[in-house]
C-alpha cells in the first residue's frame, strides 16, 4: 500500500535526521524523537509480519532495537533531571547536586554509545519498503482489522493482580495500538476515533509518568554516597508514582467501559 510507504519514508527520514545530530552530541528532543520514531517503525513491522510471517519484522528490526536500547539510559537519565529539578519540595542545592550526578551519567553513557556505534559501524536506519513484502492491499486492510482487535483485547484483558512489569508491558501495548493506527494516517478513508485517540493518551501518559518516577527512582539508588539527597526525592518519587499510577487504572476502566459500549 502506497499510503503505508509514505508513512514509512517519512519516519525513516526523520529517525535518520536525528540519529545524525546525536552522533555528534546526545541533544535531549532527537534522543527522543529517534526512541519514537523507532518504536512507530517496530510498530508498523510488527503489524506486516502479523499478515506474513515471511516479514521477520525482528530479525529486520534487531540491529536498531540494540541502538534503540543503547541510548535507553541517556533518555532516562534526561528525564529524571527534568523531574528533580521541577520538585518545589526539594532544597535548590540539593537538587542541583543530584542534576549534576546525572548530566555526569548521561557523558558517560553518551561515552558508551559511541563506542557501540564505532563498533558497529552505524551510518543510518535502513528498511525495506512495505511493497518490497509483496503483501496485497487486501491483505493489509483485511490484517489491520485483526491486528488492531488483538491488540486492544490483550491491553482491556484483566489479568489479577498487576505489578509494575505487567503495568508496563501494557503501556508498550498502548503505544503499539496507537502506532499502528498512526501507520494509516496517509490512506484515504481510515481515519482513527479522536475519541479513542484522546483516550489512549491520557492513559499513556498516566502511565509514561508513572514509569518515569519509577525509572528515576532506580537511577536515584544507583548513586553511592548521595543518600542525602536521594532519600527525599526517593520518598517524594513514591507517592507520585501511586497516584499516577491510581489515576491510570481509573482511565483504563473508563476506556473499557467505552469500547464495550461501542
Amino acid at each position: 500500500m502506497n499510503c503505508l510507504d509514505k508513512y514509512r519514508s517519512k519516519l525513516v527520514r526523520e529517525v535518520n535526521k536525528d540519529l545524525r545530530i546525536i552522533l555528534e552530541k546526545p541533544e535531549e528532543d532527537s534522543v527522543h524523537d529517534f526512541r519514537v520514531g523507532v518504536k512507530r517503525l517496530r510498530a508498523l513491522y510488527y503489524f506486516l509480519n502479523e499478515i506474513n510471517a515471511d516479514v521477520r519484522a525482528k530479525e529486520i528490526l534487531k540491529p536498531y532495537r540494540l541502538l534503540f536500547k543503547s541510548m535507553g539510559s541517556i533518555r532516562d537519565a534526561h528525564i529524571a533531571a527534568h523531574l528533580i529539578a521541577g520538585l518545589d519540595e526539594v532544597n535548590v542545592e540539593e537538587s542541583k547536586i543530584l542534576v549534576l550526578a546525572i548530566r555526569s551519567r548521561i557523558r558517560k553513557d553518551y561515552r558508551l554509545f559511541q563506542k557501540y556505534v564505532q563498533s558497529n559501524a552505524w551510518i543510518s536506519v535502513r528498511l525495506p519498503t512495505v511493497g518490497s513484502t509483496g503483501i496485497s492491499e487486501r491483505a493489509i486492510l483485511r490484517g489491520k482489522r485483526t491486528v488492531l482487535s488483538n491488540l486492544l483485547h490483550k491491553i482491556l484483558s484483566a489479568e489479577g493482580r498487576m505489578n509494575a512489569d505487567k503495568w508496563h508491558k501494557k503501556r508498550i501495548l498502548l503505544k503499539r495500538y496507537r502506532h499502528t493506527l498512526d501507520a494509516f494516517y496517509f490512506c484515504p478513508g481510515h481515519r482513527s476515533d479522536e475519541d479513542e485517540i484522546k483516550q489512549i493518551k491520557i492513559i499513556e501518559q498516566l502511565l509514561g509518568d508513572w514509569h518515569d518516577r519509577v525509572m528515576t527512582m532506580q537511577l536515584l539508588q544507583s548513586f553511592e554516597g548521595l543518600e542525602i539527597q536521594t532519600g527525599p526525592v526517593i520518598a517524594i518519587m513514591k507517592k507520585q508514582e501511586k497516584l499516577l499510577l491510581g489515576s491510570a487504572k481509573i482511565y483504563l476502566s473508563k476506556f473499557t467501559k467505552w469500547h464495550e459500549g461501542q
